[in-house]
């Protein structure tokens, strides 16, 4: 069992996409006085460095312990709301808080049409590597 650090890379590649496309078009609402930023200046230009920081942030989202036990019970499969608020305890709009945030990581996607929710490629890539380590360290420590 192992990671393919492509299909993660991907996975944020795309989500990156899909940011950069949803500013594309909120800027075209948008009206300043001030110049627009010079690219080059400006660190967020480089897409390395967005591309990490996207990274970081999904694994801050990722890593809360109640976050965490939503992205494994949404490994085995696209899962109700309910069974989430069960999983975790806490209430229906504190799961969707929750949950807003693993998808604007870009580690998991909604339904509303039946108020699921499920992982994301780069969800899946994370839970299987999160989950590979732990079961390595516990062969280790089983020794």
């Amino acid at each position: 069992m192992g990671v393919d650090p492509t299909v993660l890379g991907r996975a944020l590649a795309a989500r990156l996409a899909d940011i950069a496309a949803a500013a594309a078009r909120y800027d075209g609402f948008a009206y300043t006085e001030r110049p627009a930023p010079d690219p080059a200046a400006d660190a967020a230009g480089d897409p390395a460095i967005v591309v990490r920081d996207l990274a970081l942030a999904a694994l801050r989202a990722a890593g809360d312990p109640l976050s965490y036990a939503m992205l494994r019970r949404m490994a085995g499969g696209d899962t109700a709301l309910a069974e989430l608020c069960v999983e975790t305890g806490l209430p229906r709009l504190a799961v969707w808080e929750r949950l807003n945030g693993l998808v604007a990581a870009g580690l998991a996607g909604r339904r509303h049409e039946d108020d699921s929710a499920g992982l994301s490629p780069a969800g899946a890539a994370l839970v299987e590597l999160v989950e590979g380590a732990v079961a390595v360290a516990s062969d280790d420590t089983s020794r």
